[in-house]
C-alpha cells in the first residue's frame, strides 16, 4: 500500500507569508530568487513549488525538506 502523505492549505504559504513566518532565516530577495531559479535549483521538481495564474505558493513541508537536502 502506497503512503499518502496529505498537505493541507495551512502548509501552503504565498513566498511574502513564508518571509513573514520566519523573518530569521528568509528574505524577500532571497525567496524571489529561488523562485526565479527553480527550474536550475531542483525546488520545482522537489514539487514545493505551484504557480496558479501568477502567482506561486510554496509547499512548506517539502520546501523543508528540499533546504535541508541542499549543500552549501
Amino acid at each position: 500500500m502506497q503512503d499518502q502523505t496529505q498537505t493541507t492549505l495551512d502548509e501552503v504559504v504565498t513566498p511574502d507569508s513564508l518571509v513573514k513566518q520566519h523573518p530569521d532565516k528568509f528574505t524577500k530577495p532571497q525567496i524571489t530568487w529561488l523562485l526565479r531559479n527553480r527550474h536550475r535549483n531542483g525546488l520545482e521538481k522537489s514539487g514545493a513549488v505551484s504557480m496558479v495564474g501568477r502567482k506561486f505558493y510554496i509547499n512548506t513541508p517539502k520546501f523543508t525538506t528540499w533546504l535541508l537536502s541542499q549543500n552549501s
